[in-house]
């Protein structure tokens, strides 16, 4: 039921939307950065249904990645290695609620300043909210750690290609202003959203029961644990540990071990160095393990196993973040992932391109024409499909080393996407509001109204505009690429541009805590669960301490300009 209250806030925005169209003209900019209005082009509803299929098409996206991330973790939850470092993590937090959410926040607020993309980081949430709600830490709470501490943390996005062209800025504008911000930001959010003591004293019998549970659960892990290791093959000690970091690369010592599936998969990736580093891994944990009278221990270890787990999901999190981390626009002169990049395109045995005919091809610059060719990008630069792609892979390479069956593979994955489906396709379906506004340029027209209020560049006008302007678009890219040359047109002082893009991008954001039209906060609400009105009266405190920091550090900036 509490779903439906989501659904009437989504219905209610599309119809005020459709609404504007039948009575305000829309607006355009031409090329000589005029603003011009137009008639009134209201949208029918057989245009508001075919504006339903372009949101579809354009805004696919975010339901391929929300499938591949939930295709991840269905196969995960099978593994008992994933759930028990689950347990483990919440264990370690258990009367450290506060530190967990904060910790959470802080990570996430981070990784947003600095990524192309915070959106991507929707990735890690299934993790945050298992380990979270292992701990019967509130919903609500779970939201504002993770999607909504990336949003702020977008406030003061280092890294904005295009806001940074629109205004003509260099990259490094306001960055000393933007990294103390964000600290005020974050901190404003944990002293919010972080558990009391006191609260945490009102769920401790919540926590015993838990507890108890848990202590079960252990038992039957327990008995498990020994069933296993009374059946388990065994090898020489030091052969395996040899044979692990000699040749642990081509995965010598899995053959070796019996582990066909795994020796494969070693050989198949040995290019990406990743089996050299589990097997570094390995051969450590090798050495300090037990063996016995005739120097052998078993195939398959608990704790070996889960020393790979964590190595490879290390491995996963800094690789997924890094691509996603714009290196070469960041450092200058920087051209490392490009220059791979070409040479990936560049391998060949005789005439044939192995890595382009195999895997795919790397996308490579031609100078001398100006043409692009390729679809693999660039470390660094990977889009939300790169990165969808990826996971769809990963969640492959699990299945077939843990031995899931191909029938229980589909069941899993047929399951998991039927959980996410509806929070996809509502997510991507109120990109409708973004297309009737772009469309129409009806958000041209009220931000351009809003603008002349005042002569020249006015703090209150320029944040109510971006207010508006951030609701009715409710995508940044749109929102830069057609309100800022109506700002640029009404205020033509180029001294107060920097001003103009601090604004706009945490403004922007800000709405995005609460606008209905907010796909990540959509996407949060959904998911979670939890009602549009619930959230609105558990966030506004949140909203009005940003909104109050974004105002005196735009008069600070304005006034030393």
């Amino acid at each position: 039921m509490k779903k439906y209250n989501l659904f009437k806030v989504l219905a209610i925005t599309v119809f005020v939307a459709w609404l504007l169209t039948l009575f305000v003209p829309g607006s355009y900019v031409d090329y000589s950065g005029n603003v011009n209005a137009d008639t009134i082009s209201a949208v029918g509803i057989w245009s508001l249904l075919s504006n339903l299929s372009i949101s579809i098409s354009y805004f696919n996206q975010i339901v391929v990645f929300l499938i591949a991330t939930a295709c991840l973790y269905a196969i995960l939850s099978k593994l008992d290695v994933y759930n028990n470092f689950i347990k483990k993590t919440a264990k370690l937090f258990e009367n450290k609620k506060g530190l967990l959410v904060a910790i959470t926040i802080i990570i996430f607020g981070v990784l947003a300043c600095v990524v192309s993309d915070a959106m991507i980081l929707l990735l890690f949430i299934p993790f945050v909210y298992k380990v979270m709600k292992e701990l019967q830490i509130d919903k609500k709470v779970i939201l504002s750690s993770t999607i909504i501490a990336s949003i702020v943390g977008s406030m003061c996005g280092i890294y904005n290609n295009t806001l940074f062209n629109a205004l003509k800025l260099e990259l490094n504008t306001l960055l000393l202003v933007k990294v103390i911000v964000l600290v005020i930001a974050l901190a404003i959010l944990i002293f919010f959203v972080a558990p009391r003591k006191a609260k945490a004293v009102k769920q401790a019998k919540t926590d015993k029961k838990a507890s108890k549970v848990t202590k079960k659960e252990e038992k039957k892990d327990a008995v498990k644990k020994v069933n296993t290791k009374t059946n388990d093959k065994k090898v020489n000690k030091v052969v395996y540990a040899i044979l692990t970091i000699l040749f642990g690369t081509i995965g010598i010592n899995k053959f070796y071990a019996g582990k066909i599936k795994a020796g494969i998969l070693s050989v198949l990736f040995c290019w990406t160095f990743i089996p050299t580093i589990l097997s570094i891994a390995e051969f450590i944990t090798v050495l300090t393990e037990k063996s016995d009278k005739e120097g052998k221990i078993p195939v398959n270890s608990e704790r070996r196993t889960c020393v790979l787990f964590k190595t490879s999901l290390v491995i996963f999190i800094l690789f997924v973040v890094g691509s996603i981390i714009p290196w070469e626009s960041l450092f200058a002169k920087f051209t490392a992932f490009t220059d791979f990049n070409t040479w990936l395109g560049t391998l060949k045995i005789g005439n044939y391109a192995i890595f382009s005919n195999i895997i795919g091809a790397p996308v490579a610059q031609n100078a001398s024409l100006g043409t692009t060719t390729g679809v693999i990008n660039a470390y660094g630069s990977w889009a939300m499909s790169d990165v969808s792609i990826f996971v769809f892979i990963v969640t492959a390479i699990i299945a077939v080393a843990s031995k899931i069956k191909f029938n229980d593979f589909v069941a899993t994955e047929t399951a998991g996407i039927k959980k996410v489906l509806p929070v996809a396709i509502t997510a991507m379906l109120i990109s409708i509001v973004l297309v009737i506004m772009v469309t129409t340029g009806i958000n041209i027209t009220i931000t351009n109204w809003i603008l002349s209020w005042s002569k020249g560049f006015n703090i209150a006008t320029a944040t109510i505009a971006s207010l508006v302007g951030s609701v009715l678009t409710g995508d940044f890219y749109y929102f830069v690429s057609t309100l800022s040359p109506v700002f640029t047109t009404a205020i033509s002082n180029t001294d107060y541009y920097g001003v103009i893009a601090f604004i706009m991008q945490s403004i922007y954001n800000l709405v995005m805590l609460i606008a209905p039209t907010s796909v990540g906060l959509v996407i949060g609400l959904y998911y979670l669960d939890i009602p549009y009105g619930k959230w609105f009266k558990y966030i506004w405190k949140v909203l009005l301490a940003l909104l109050v920091v974004i105002i005196i550090t735009s008069i600070i900036i304005f006034a030393l300009v």
